[in-house]
């Protein structure tokens, strides 16, 4: 349709679109729209420290041994057969083990090899006067270097002879020495000058135990 019926109709809805975009702006808000190259701040993160602890170790007591140290005696070693370590401070010239002596064989001994009348292996017991007797047993190893040399055997109680004597090869003897009262006792080995002083024998100490 044309003409100006036409002109008004459109000069209407002209005027009708304008009115109702400028109504709008005037009562409603246009919602805010973050721009693209704002940039976001996270809020920090906070990280929580757990801090864990333990319970104290547990310690647990042992009951003191009563085992001897290394050259100490004790009534407690009463009757038990004596090794090396039970001596004090021996010397490195001893050693523990089995050697066949006389008719007996693989007898758990301490030895020494001795070659002089004058020069005597010691072994020493420190028996805080705790003890009644002491009892070992002597012999020569059979493997021995020489086989017609005798050992003489000396026991001194706190630095007094109480016992000396002569044992050939092929021999066995016992001994039972009183020590009560005695604190220090030594025994020495040496070869026995009315036999010879040229030999060389392994003399073998075997049995001894405390009473």
């Amino acid at each position: 349709m044309s003409g100006p019926l036409a002109d008004v109709r459109r000069a209407l809805a002209l005027l009708l679109t304008t009115g109702v975009v400028l109504a709008a702006a005037a009562c409603g808000e246009t919602p805010l729209v973050p721009d693209a190259d704002e940039t976001s701040t996270a809020a920090p993160v906070t990280t929580e420290t757990t801090t864990t602890t333990s319970s104290p170790a547990t310690t647990t007591e042992e009951s003191p041994s009563t085992s001897s140290a290394p050259g100490e005696l004790d009534p407690d070693d009463v009757g038990r057969r004596l090794t090396l370590n039970d001596f004090f401070n021996p010397s490195p010239y001893w050693e523990e083990d089995r050697y066949d002596i006389a008719d007996e064989k693989q007898v758990q001994g301490i030895a020494a090899d001795v070659s002089s009348c004058y020069s005597a292996q010691e072994l020493e017991l420190r028996l805080a006067n705790n003890f009644e007797e002491l009892d070992f047993s002597v012999g020569q190893a059979n493997d021995s270097t020489s086989s017609d040399a005798s050992v003489t055997v000396e026991v001194l109680a706190n630095n007094a002879q109480v016992e000396i004597r002569s044992v050939p090869f092929n021999e066995i003897q016992e001994f039972s020495i009183p020590v009560e009262g005695v604190n220090a006792l030594k025994i020495h080995v040496y070869l026995d000058d009315r036999a010879t002083c040229n030999g060389r024998v392994t003399a073998v100490l075997t049995e001894v135990t405390l009473d």
